[in-house]
């Protein structure tokens, strides 16, 4: 096994930076594998993919330097406290989710699937920002979260006029 130093330092040589400081590393790993050509598959977690090519992980690291080969925690480190208060909500209908990789890929695979095009107005880039909404909620649906089929285009505006507890497919309308 590999340590979490190697894996960081790793992420950081392809990346060129630590990430912002809610990307957990392994979201920043897959990142950097993705760089790499190893791109995340739909069916398994960031960690499991991580995991998988510890050995290649390792192997990148010990170019740049690192020569220790320890054990990876089996958890990540508690979050840094924020305030008084500590990040206790880490689910899909927490705004973490939306950072991480698992959802950034899929969003982005939406995109190309749909366009930029706002799927209830037509508005189109520059004009307006696209975002990529949960036909049925996050918070209500969340075994759907990751599932490109619930997945639509609209523009900021339309997104935040039907909120969560509208369930419109502007797909079909």
């Amino acid at each position: 096994m590999i340590s979490i130093s190697a894996i960081s330092k790793y992420a950081k040589s392809r990346l060129g930076y630590g990430g912002k400081k809610d990307t957990s590393i392994y979201d920043l790993v897959c990142m950097a594998l993705e760089s790499d050509g190893m791109p995340l598959p739909l069916d398994i977690t960031a960690k499991s993919w991580v995991k998988s090519n510890l050995d290649y992980i390792y192997a990148e690291a010990k170019k740049l330097g690192v020569t220790k080969k320890l054990s990876v925690p089996s958890k990540l480190p508690k979050p840094k406290q924020i305030g008084r208060k500590q990040r206790k909500d880490t689910g899909v209908s927490s705004n973490a989710f939306l950072y991480s990789y698992e959802w950034r890929k899929l969003r982005m695979m939406a995109l190309k699937k749909y366009g930029a095009r706002c799927q209830c107005c037509g508005a189109t880039p520059p004009n307006a920002v696209m975002n990529v909404d949960h036909i049925k909620p996050r918070k209500l649906f969340p075994s759907l979260a990751l599932d490109i089929n619930n997945l639509q285009i609209l523009c900021h505006e339309c997104n935040h006029g039907k909120g969560n507890w509208d369930t419109t497919d502007w797909r079909e309308i």
